[in-house]
């Protein structure tokens, strides 16, 4: 399946083993981000809040509080 990132614009092949395809075609989405502008996307909210999303609880035990 073609897909343009919505960041870079550039056109990537995806198959079903792209973690976001099966959002795409689920019709959960529409958008699709490359793994490049993920990554970059990521590090600069890490940076930006200071809260790294691979520390918390995957079961969602965590409360962010301000």
């Amino acid at each position: 399946m073609l897909m343009n990132c919505m960041m870079c614009r550039k056109e990537f092949d995806i198959t079903d083993r792209d973690p976001q395809y099966h959002k795409i075609v689920k019709k959960l989405t529409k958008y699709y981000i490359c793994p490049s502008c993920n990554s970059q996307t990521r590090k600069e909210a890490i940076s930006s809040s200071e809260i790294d999303p691979d520390s918390l609880d995957p079961k969602g035990y965590d409360k962010l509080v301000k």
